[in-house]
């Protein structure tokens, strides 16, 4: 479902939220209306910000799940592939400038995903693993019914053509068929670039749908993945935290512990996947003992919320504050202009 939420529906429904105030609510209802609260704030500056915005620049919309908690890896895939496809559908009738690109902004439950060339080995926990089905699940050759891969083909494209959106993200959300890690996380092969990443709850995902055929965009992937990772140094150095590259590993760093992932793809130079920025995850989700992050061995992961913690700051940033500060950094760094959020599920 997708729900385009004005600040005038959000200001109506105060009153309501309020009256609820006394109540002992379940925690989760708790979060959904302190996070409603937030992207109000979300939305009132988006709003403020287009003013004066450049005419020229290329207009994006702003797609998010985070006022209702974190989603299914699978649903936010999903959601991927149905904005591609339509994408994809209305370079037939529409002028390619004249065309909007999209932006999500998300926040998954937990799940490990693997790259499409990535090596399973990096899920060490299989090494220990006396079943060879789950690493024949996962290899990179596996594909078709009970394989653990998200992936969508020509076919199934021009079956789900005729489809509502929402019919479609439920349909692909419900095709794979994950490993289970033993912390309970489910596994999948996608098409992204990179090796094994986590995502999780307290880490804000984002993928930004650009047609790099546009200006100002450039048709150089390698280009745009370093984009990205500026963007993220951006919004890190609104903390005052210096996030470097890697001469040798994608991501963006923390004194030589990772601190986000960058994993991306293109369809007709049209991107997906994109950053995930470790704002407070639990970090035993990261544990060699079930992956070496990104492949990569001897190196930690660390968070916003631990480095701030160690400097003796207590006010720390929630996943809907660098929410925000990332729509802005996407905007100055790239030079688009973003729309009024959408709320999806």
């Amino acid at each position: 479902t997708i729900i385009i939420m004005k600040s005038a529906s959000i200001r109506a429904m105060t009153p309501l939220l309020t009256s609820f105030h006394k109540l002992e609510l379940p925690t989760h209802i708790e979060n959904i209306f302190s996070r409603k609260s937030q992207f109000q704030r979300l939305s009132t500056v988006r709003n403020s910000s287009d003013e004066g915005k450049a005419a020229s620049n290329p207009e994006a919309d702003l797609h998010t799940s985070l006022p209702f908690g974190p989603i299914d890896y699978s649903r936010g895939w999903a959601w991927q592939q149905v904005l591609l496809l339509k994408r994809k559908e209305r370079r037939f009738r529409v002028d390619v400038y004249d065309d909007r690109d999209n932006i999500l902004f998300l926040e998954h439950k937990p799940v490990y995903t693997l790259g499409r060339g990535a090596d399973e080995n990096n899920l060490t926990f299989l090494k220990e693993e006396k079943n060879n089905e789950a690493r024949k699940r996962l290899s990179r050759t596996c594909r078709g019914p009970g394989s653990s891969r998200l992936a969508i083909d020509a076919h199934l494209s021009e079956q789900f053509k005729s489809l509502p959106m929402q019919n479609i993200v439920d349909k692909l959300a419900g095709m794979a068929h994950p490993i289970i890690a033993p912390n309970g996380a489910p596994i999948y092969r996608i098409e992204r670039g990179g090796e094994v990443t986590y995502h999780g709850p307290g880490q804000l995902v984002v993928y930004p749908m650009f047609d790099l055929r546009r200006q100002p965009f450039r048709k150089d992937l390698h280009w745009y993945l370093r984009t990205v990772e500026e963007v993220v140094i951006e919004i890190l150095r609104v903390y005052d935290i210096e996030g470097v590259r890697d001469s040798i590993n994608t991501g963006v760093w923390f004194d030589k512990k990772k601190i986000a992932a960058v994993g991306v793809s293109s369809s007709s130079w049209i991107t997906t996947h994109g950053f995930a920025l470790n704002v407070s995850p639990n970090l035993e989700f990261f544990d060699t003992a079930y992956i070496f992050p990104c492949g990569i061995e001897g190196r930690g992961v660390t968070t916003i919320h631990e480095i701030l913690r160690n400097r003796g700051e207590i006010n720390l940033p929630t996943v809907v504050d660098i929410a925000h500060i990332a729509a802005d950094k996407i905007e100055t760094v790239f030079g688009v202009k973003t729309s009024s959020p959408k709320l999806i599920t």
